[in-house]
């Protein structure tokens, strides 16, 4: 299990995308296959970005970024109770954040984004 280390730095980058879980089965067989799928959402300005076959997730992506977001990358809502909970708990796994300042920890080693 990893555990999430460090904080916050406020760069922002996390406000920027939405991020999405799906049924990975139930999504292939809607659409027939990954190549298709990927062509419908693209379309509509969305992308897989990964996948989780143990646990039979797709992950996607959207470029919308958060409206209580300021010009600075600063959070509008950040300290105040009207931050959402799933704000407060991102990230849960390591992701492709470069400035983000958590990392996660693994049986006495370090994972740093």
């Amino acid at each position: 299990m990893l555990i999430r280390k460090g904080e916050c730095h406020g760069c922002g980058e996390c406000c920027e995308t939405v991020n999405i879980t799906v049924v990975r089965d139930v999504t292939l067989r809607q659409h027939g296959n990954r190549e298709e799928l990927e062509r419908y959402l693209k379309y509509r300005g969305i992308r897989v970005v990964g996948e989780d076959r143990e646990n039979n997730y797709l992950f996607y992506a959207m470029d919308v970024p958060c409206s209580q977001l300021n010009a600075d990358k600063t959070c509008k809502v950040h300290g105040t109770p009207e931050k959402p909970l799933l704000c407060l708990k991102y990230p849960t796994a390591p992701d492709d954040i470069k400035a983000c300042g958590y990392y996660f920890e693994k049986e006495g080693s370090f994972l740093k984004k």
